[in-house]
């Protein structure tokens, strides 16, 4: 089913799959085989997919979204929860109003998600803005310098945050220049970061709790708690390390 100018598709079922290069309209719940934009599409109601989702375009969908795989590189808004059984990939814009659970997540634009995200592994080089729990066996966010990046948790096996090779971590500021610019990590974790294995640059967060732990240039952490080792860089700022 192809929409090349501009229509609407009914709710329902349809052993098919559904492409959008002009502006569509999902009038309600609606199950396919495969959905694609090219253009721009409004479903006003849940999508799910037995295989992939591919958007290039822009997309607003109400509810949630299930299918096998996603990539967007262009925009999409899902109101509700995004359920993708392999991977999510990103290099374009991709706000979700619930909880992302995905196989893997690799994201090189901006996600935003309102609750948690739930993954194998997470890869991310853009900006995010998680207000839950980030929880993947592998976490690895590479930072740019310039977009900050925001989480409530993050927990996992392996986390490791840090800044591009052909970025400088940044200097130790002065406290009225960080006060008037809001700070100078990269990353503002509101909680708890812990894992077996932690590594983090230009990271600030109460609390960090892990096996092995290295604290690097540019974070500004208020507690780390280890059970074999800690490294802290000079050029962090750490109130207390406590071997537990």
């Amino acid at each position: 089913m192809h929409i090349s100018g501009s229509g609407h598709i009914p709710a329902g079922e349809y052993n098919d799959k559904i492409s959008v290069s002009g502006s569509g309209r999902l009038d309600g719940n609606v199950r396919c085989t495969a959905f694609s934009v090219a253009g721009s599409a409004h479903c006003a109601g849940s999508l799910a997919c037995t295989e992939d989702v591919r958007i290039s375009g822009s997309v607003h969908m109400d509810e949630g979204v299930t299918a096998a795989s996603l990539s967007v590189s262009g925009s999409a808004h899902i109101g509700g929860d995004l359920t993708i059984k392999e991977t999510i990939r990103v290099s374009g814009s991709v706000k979700v109003g619930g909880e992302i659970k995905s196989g893997a997540v690799h994201s090189a634009g901006s996600l935003k998600v309102e609750k948690g995200i739930e993954a194998e592994e997470f890869r991310a080089a853009g900006a995010i803005d998680c207000g839950g729990l980030l929880n993947a066996e592998t976490v690895d966010i590479s930072m740019d310098g310039r977009a900050h990046s925001r989480v409530g948790s993050i927990g996992g096996g392996e986390i490791r945050v840090y800044l591009r090779k052909n970025e400088k971590p940044k200097k130790r500021r002065l406290p009225l220049f960080s006060r008037l610019v809001n700070g100078g990590s990269d990353l503002t974790v509101s909680e708890l970061v812990e894992g077996d294995v932690v590594a983090l640059e230009c990271v600030k967060v109460p609390t960090v709790v892990g096996r092995v732990v290295a604290i690097g240039a540019g974070c500004d952490v208020d507690l780390v708690q280890y059970t074999e080792e800690c490294e802290v860089d000079p050029d962090a700022k750490v109130g207390r390390c406590k071997k537990i």
